[in-house]
């Protein structure tokens, strides 16, 4: 038996004793299915949990230019944690998990301030299994439940085109040509086949009467395999292909299966379970009309809705059935957005950038020229290898990246391997296949942002404008008591939230907000943000500049409840505050910029050892970078100067003069020790969605979390020009 690698020539002999290459040949012989490589010597997947000795965290990149995770401590110690990564007994390397991290924060994961990154030591990069572990530098513990096995191939000798992609297809040129040439691939989905494969007839394809294309269908390896005969019965224009290789990725069937096609443009569709609306072959053709070197990109949607959530609820193939039936499918083929929802549910589901297409078409020429599918991504299903052809097609397009609007694709409901899939294990996989993307390009991946896209077509169903209206139309299926839990940035967007803030503040309705009589100048999720901030810190000090009466009795009362009675408060105001007086309190009269005020507060703080500053922004003209910078200078380390007040002035209007977002940002920017905690943005209402500002630095480096690394869906992030 040739071993894996190994390249064979197949051929065949005919009577005269002459010798034919077939079609096909050299092939490489891939592993065994099932893994015949034994398990020590195959790299393990990322991300790795850390759970050992109080601490949780993640492992989340080694490889192939940096190591990066997290850690803390499960009881919130504010101990410090160094990690070290060893090879066997030898130390190679020591992380400081100290580095700020945005999502970690928001997800209450420590207190942000848990991230660890370092450039990988050059010595791994040489393509060899390399067996490490990571350990608490103090004790010399293992942090992971094994030592975990990684390979990083040697960066200095890796080609440059095996970091931009495959080599350049070569194929014979065809006999008869056809303008489009569709590949869809199955696995496993006879029921699935039977509707995309109907989508892609004539009699269902709007405009298209005269538009000659054939459809290439692979079987790869399904059991029980399609038959040649029930493809053909969808038109003459359809056929089948079996690849020559059966492998767990499609991309080698994929690109066997393009080099037969005998079109000028491919479609390539590398999840047969999508099935199309009628119009996207004219909406193409009108595009290469248009310009003939046009990349047209589909978008997809979901049957049904969220179908990770939908597969932990018990929806069935059976139930989904039932949708098609309702809406009478394939009569009207645009009636499946009455019953669908957009991958994601992005409340703009048209105009957002595209990171993969499962309808992606391209010029042949140009598949051919970017070496097809990177048969490198080796995963079951494929992992990114989708999203890197899009990649590196907007990348080499000599002509313009049309996404379409009004038609999509939908993914109907089966086995697939991350979209039916619960979102934790959903979350790994696509780690994993994030990791194995690093590896192979040297970089993360980053999808085509919107402004790179010809937006073309128009909405042809009322139920095609996004998620918003899904509570108007139940599909009533009663799968399940459950209720799916909701994700803030997907159902009330960015833009929605700075809009309702924005009304909020302009109305000046935060002056309705009272605690004991007295107004608190700010809305009701700031008191409670500033009570949970109060208890988390427990602080020795604390510094009211130009706040209100209520705001200040309000943090008394929270000090009062959790048994803080050694805390102190000092009120500066710039008038007199005619109130009951709190012992706790004690009421400075001036401007906060006054040199006299300052050296006052900075001597009333003496020896405190965490101290906490709030700031009104709108009640004093005070509010300055320099002022801004003489009370951060009290501000402890880990806790907070909060800015209050910070959406007012109207500056998205114009008018104003004051812009106390923008002195924020100029801070920040010039002290590098504070950042934005976005944590606190949860309650959709705040009066300062920028301004709480926490002092991470000094005996800590502040580092910004990369997004790519991985993604959570949890808070709101709010966008940096929120005003």
């Amino acid at each position: 038996m040739p071993s894996p690698g190994s390249k064979l020539t197949v051929s065949a002999i005919t009577a005269d004793g002459k010798r034919h290459t077939l079609r096909g040949s050299p092939l490489i012989v891939p592993a065994p299915l099932g893994g015949a490589t034994p398990a020590h010597d195959q790299p393990d997947v990322l991300p790795l949990p850390i759970s050992a000795d109080n601490l949780c965290g993640s492992l989340d990149q080694c490889g192939p230019l940096r190591i990066r995770g997290w850690a803390h401590w499960l009881d919130h110690s504010h101990q410090p944690l160094t990690l070290s990564l060893w090879e066997f007994e030898r130390e190679l390397l020591r992380l400081d998990a100290n580095q700020w991290r945005s999502d970690l924060a928001e997800l209450r994961e420590g207190d942000g301030c848990c991230g660890f990154e370092a450039p990988l030591p050059a010595e791994l990069g040489d393509g060899e299994l390399h067996t490490l572990d990571l350990r608490r530098s103090d004790t010399g513990a293992s942090v992971l439940s094994r030592p975990f096995r990684m390979r990083v191939r040697n960066l200095q000798a890796s080609s440059t085109a095996r970091q931009d992609g495959p080599a350049p297809l070569t194929r014979i040129p065809a006999k008869r040509k056809v303008t489009l040439s569709v590949i869809v691939n199955f696995y496993n989905m006879r029921r699935e086949a039977e509707r995309t494969l109907t989508s892609l007839s004539h009699s269902y394809q709007k405009g298209a009467d005269d538009f000659d294309y054939e459809v290439l269908c692979i079987d790869n390896g399904s059991n029980p395999p399609l038959d040649p005969a029930w493809i053909e019965r969808f038109g003459p224009q359809f056929r089948l292909v079996r690849p020559s290789r059966q492998l767990a990725s499609p991309c080698a069937a994929i690109n066997e299966a393009a080099l037969q096609a005998q079109g000028d443009y491919l479609a390539i569709m590398i999840d047969g379970a999508h099935l199309l609306t009628p119009g996207v072959f004219h909406a193409a053709r009108q595009a290469w009309e248009h310009h003939a070197d046009a990349v047209v990109a589909v978008r997809h949607w979901f049957i049904g809705g969220d179908q990770r959530w939908l597969a932990v609820a018990g929806y069935t193939r059976q139930m989904e059935d039932r949708l098609f039936e309702r809406i009478q499918w394939p009569n009207n083929g645009y009636e499946l957005f009455r019953i669908s929802a957009p991958i994601g549910e992005s409340p703009e589901p048209w105009l957002e950038g595209l990171s993969e297409s499962n309808c992606l078409m391209l010029p042949t020429s140009l598949y051919d020229r970017i070496g097809g599918m990177d048969e490198a991504f080796d995963q079951a299903g494929g992992g990114f290898a989708n999203l890197d052809l899009w990649h590196r097609a907007s990348e080499s397009s000599l002509g313009p990246l049309v996404s379409l609007v009004g038609e999509a694709s939908f993914h109907q409901f089966h086995g697939g391997t991350t979209t039916n899939v619960e979102d934790a294990e959903k979350d790994v996989r696509v780690r994993a296949y994030a990791n194995a993307y690093r590896a192979l390009r040297g970089k993360d991946f980053v999808g085509v942002p919107p402004s790179r896209l010809h937006f073309r077509g128009s909405l042809q169903s009322e139920f095609a404008t996004g998620i918003r209206q899904r509570s108007l139309i139940p599909l009533r299926l009663g799968i399940t008591e459950q209720i799916r839990p909701g994700q803030l940035p997907v159902h009330f967007d960015e833009g929605a939230q700075t809009y309702l803030q924005s009304v909020y503040a302009e109305c000046g309705l935060h002056h309705g907000v009272m605690w004991m009589g007295q107004p608190a100048g700010v809305a009701p999720a700031d008191l409670i943000n500033l009570q949970d901030i109060v208890y988390q810190l427990r602080p020795d000090a604390i510094i009211t500049v130009g706040t209100e009466c209520g705001l200040v009795g309000f943090i008394d009362t929270a000090l009062d409840a959790m048994g803080s009675g050694d805390t102190r408060i000092l009120c500066i105001s710039p008038a007199s505050i005619a109130s009951t007086p709190l012992p706790r309190v004690t009421v400075l009269q001036g401007k906060a910029d006054d040199p006299h005020i300052l050296a006052t507060a900075r001597h009333w703080t003496g020896s405190a050892e965490t101290v906490l500053v709030l700031y009104d922004a709108n009640s004093s003209a005070a509010f300055s970078l320099t002022s801004l910078q003489a009370y951060g200078a009290l501000v402890s380390y880990r806790s907070y100067l909060v800015c209050l007040g910070t959406l007012f002035g109207q500056p998205w209007l114009g008018y104003s003069n004051r812009q106390p977002l923008q002195t924020i940002r100029e801070f920040i920017r010039d002290d590098k020790s504070f950042v934005v905690d976005r944590s606190w943005n949860r309650q959709l209402i705040s009066t300062c969605p920028s301004g709480y500002l926490r002092k991470i630095g000094d005996p800590v480096t502040a580092a910004h979390y990369d997004p790519t690394l991985d993604e959570f869906a949890s808070a709101p992030r709010f966008p940096e020009n929120v005003q």
